[in-house]
């Protein structure tokens, strides 16, 4: 009879599921009443009808043997939880535990995850939970439901969208993807607990659980053991060696594909790992290995926002502004639409784009918008890049007690998350304010303890040389100094970032004519010689690289304001020697150089414009708007074709090279792409 009640309730038959249970009971000796009360609670409580449940499972206690008393106390406490009785139900949890079997403690933890979460306690719920799941996939695998559901819900509960939805693709997952078989249960279960641990901020406590993880696989090569084992690759790499651990996770993701193709998601975990390792050989300065990497994970997943933001950043980072910017453009919108916690890292790739042509305002909105992102999704570590930006931002604008406060609370962030790298990062940059308000020899101690620690990114490594220097320039150690931003510019040299050498070369040109001034004589010469070329030709090339962006804003805003500080540092370097014939050779060059200006609110008028002294028309070599040549077949190969050609050179006589001519060359020689064209034109 009691057989026939489950049979019956398992059939939808609830009705008849009750009456055979209710005459098992009448017949039942001691033990078999205990268990069939039980069922006959369990099917009352499925039914709706848990005030009776309570009532059976008190009738089965005063029945139970030593061995069901967990059993009876685990149900009647999860029906009292069900009713609102929370305290008698945590009390029968506590009895529960007192004679619980490892499969029995499965319920047991269960009800008490749901009970501190009714209290609100939602890091020692998540804790219990956790540890049902476990249990239950080593004892109870029928049971692992139950606890994925109640890891959703306090996922849900402390806001955390994401998190949620992994435990309910636990719980269902889509039909198109086969779940593991329960050997791997446990491996399942330490992973998820991992994330856990991560989400709470607990670093250790997740790579021992991933690694826990991880053993569970080793021995194997059936398929299913490397599914689990490129999942928990993956999460590892987000908590120790990333390199070694995405490389993993994207080998045994191909492998897995390519023995059953996307039976198990496996997609989703190899493009998780392409996009992670884009990330660290980005900030490697391995942009070329980064963009292949993005461009495999888009080949599995399409132009999703995660592949489309980080590849944004990738093309910021190499200096290509104008790709960066369209990207960055798609991603921004593809995250509002479906992804908003990628929102904030986006808005800070755009100010990065936007710093990077000079426009600090625009840099400035897009991370205050990233800031306040992250603090509405709880992203520390997001919030805290925002936040050391805007203080970098502050110290340029010169606004010290304001960069001073966002260190203060970039710290204080940093400190939070236990991000040890990036409050170096934080330490520079109050070494580089520190410079500023005249106190070099604090600022050099704090740099000291930044390179003590080693570690450093080749972005961040520049940055440190240049502060240094800062330092060192002001305490008078000029030759130190000068070493110092030598070693910054040979650091984004072999690092491949040419924009970032640009801006060391005026930046090392303007400290060698500020050292020049404290000297006289042939050390004076020598040193505005020096100046001058490093000055010239950096200002050169930089202007020449308007042609790598297309038409627009991100073009004019290169050409306006970050070229400008390299062609005053030019004008600075030839005053410095004082070279009369080539400052009127370089005047002549910037003078032929169109640049468009589509916002302008009021431009020149036609009557404005005839009173222009006009070109000799004496034959074809004469041509005015010299820049404004169209692109066509004698383009140079170097640049993509935005709508410009390279813009000829500019003479008092076409015959004879200017003194600028052979700065030219060594401009292009020194950068590796052309300056202007072999054309040449009459100045004016």
């Amino acid at each position: 009879m009691n057989d026939d009640g489950v049979h019956r309730f398992q059939a939808g038959d609830v009705a008849g599921a009750i009456a055979s249970l209710e005459a098992a009971c009448r017949v039942a000796d001691q033990q078999q009443r205990t268990t069939t009360l039980v069922n006959l609670a369990g099917v009352l409580d499925a039914s709706g009808d848990r005030a009776r449940a309570a009532d059976v499972l008190t009738e089965a206690l005063a029945v139970a043997g030593p061995d069901a008393l967990a059993v009876v106390h685990g149900s009647r406490a999860d029906v009292l939880f069900q009713l609102g009785r929370l305290e008698e139900a945590r009390q029968d949890v506590e009895r529960g535990f007192a004679t619980a079997r490892p499969h029995e403690k499965v319920v047991l933890h269960h009800v008490r995850a749901g009970l501190l979460l009714a209290e609100g306690r939602l890091a020692e719920a998540e804790a219990e939970a956790l540890t049902s799941a476990e249990l239950a996939a080593e004892h109870a695998p029928h049971l692992a439901g139950h606890a994925y559901a109640n890891l959703a819900a306090i996922a849900e509960a402390a806001g955390e969208p994401a998190k949620a939805a992994h435990y309910r693709r636990l719980l269902d997952p889509p039909e198109d993807v086969r779940p593991v078989g329960s050997r791997w249960h446990r491996c399942v279960t330490l992973n998820s607990r991992g994330a856990a641990l991560v989400t709470a901020g607990d670093t250790a406590g997740a790579l021992a659980a991933f690694e826990a993880a991880y053993r569970e696989t080793l021995g194997s090569d059936e398929v299913e053991a490397l599914v689990c084992r490129a999942g928990v690759a993956g999460n590892l790499a987000g908590v120790t060696d990333p390199l070694r651990w995405t490389t993993e996770a994207i080998t045994l993701g191909r492998t897995v594909l390519d023995r059953v193709g996307d039976r198990y998601g496996t997609a989703d975990v190899l493009v998780d790992a392409l996009v992670a390792r884009a990330q660290h050989l980005r900030h490697a300065a391995r942009a070329d290995d980064a963009l292949t990497d993005l461009a495999a994970a888009e080949a599995l997943a399409g132009a999703q926002p995660p592949v489309l933001a980080v590849r944004a950043s990738v093309l910021a980072d190499v200096g290509r502004f104008g790709e960066a910017s369209d990207v960055a453009s798609a991603a921004l919108d593809l995250a509002y639409a479906s992804a908003p916690h990628l929102a904030a890292f986006v808005h800070a790739t755009l100010a990065d784009i936007a710093d990077g042509t000079g426009d600090r305002a625009g840099s400035a909105e897009h991370l205050g918008l990233a800031r306040d992102l992250a603090q509405a999704t709880g992203d520390v570590a997001m919030r805290a890049t925002a936040v050391l930006s805007l203080a970098r931002l502050a110290y340029l604008e010169s606004a010290n007690d304001r960069a001073v406060a966002l260190y203060a609370e970039a710290e204080e962030l940093l400190r939070a998350a236990g991000d040890r790298r990036r409050l170096l990062v934080c330490l520079h940059g109050r070494a580089a304010v520190e410079v500023v308000l005249g106190r070099p020899r604090e600022a050099l101690e704090m740099l000291d303890r930044v390179a003590a620690e080693g570690g450093a990114t080749p972005v961040e490594r520049i940055a440190v040389c240049q502060v240094r220097g800062s330092a060192l320039e002001a305490s008078g150690q000029y030759a130190a100094a000068d070493e110092q931003y030598g070693e910054a510019v040979g650091l984004a040299v072999r690092a491949g970032l040419w924009h970032v050498a640009l801006g060391g070369a005026w930046w090392r040109a303007d400290a060698l004519v500020r050292w020049a001034s404290t000297v006289d004589g042939a050390a004076r010469r020598e040193l505005s010689g020096r100046a001058l070329d490093w000055a010239l030709p950096g200002a050169l090339a930089a202007e020449a690289v308007r042609q790598r962006f297309a038409h627009g804003p991100v073009r004019e805003r290169w050409v306006a304001l970050a070229a400008a500080p390299a062609t005053r540092s030019a004008f600075t370097a030839i005053a410095a020697v004082g070279d009369v014939e080539l400052a009127a050779a370089y005047v002549d060059h910037i003078a032929a150089t169109v640049s468009l200006s589509p916002a302008e609110e009021a431009p020149a008028g036609r009557g404005e414009l005839v009173l222009l002294p006009l070109p000799p028309a004496t034959g074809e070599e004469h041509l005015p708007y010299a820049a404004s040549f169209l692109a066509g077949a004698g383009q140079d190969p170097a640049f993509p074709a935005t709508g410009f050609a390279l813009p000829p050179r500019v003479r008092l006589d076409p015959a004879v090279p200017s003194a600028l001519d052979r700065w030219i060359d060594v401009a292009e020689h020194r950068y590796g792409f052309p300056v202007r064209s072999e054309q040449v034109v009459s100045s004016w």
